[in-house]
């Protein structure tokens, strides 16, 4: 079986920086410090960037970087139960 990687991260930090005339506010749903750079780019270009994830996911980085972070888990049920980390394989 092959397994590749996928570069989401790349392709849509490319998208933020091409399409940044176009918003003013961004929301990223993600937890992931890879972000941090974009997030601390489009800050000082003026946008309000919005994260939510979950606590037990989120990096301390994205926390304090952003304009304000929301753990999901205060607004929705989460697969209708107890949240549970991603095993990996």
């Amino acid at each position: 079986m092959t397994r590749e990687k996928g570069n989401f991260d790349v392709e849509l930090t490319m998208d933020a920086i091409e399409f940044r005339e176009d918003f003013d506010i961004g929301v990223f749903f993600t937890g992931d410090s890879d972000f941090l750079p974009l997030i601390t780019k489009l800050r000082n270009e003026g946008k309000r960037i919005y994260v939510f994830s979950t606590e037990e996911t989120v990096s301390q980085e994205l926390r304090t970087g952003s304009d304000k972070y929301y753990n999901i888990a205060d607004y929705i049920d989460i697969h209708g139960g107890e949240l549970r980390s991603r095993t990996t394989k």
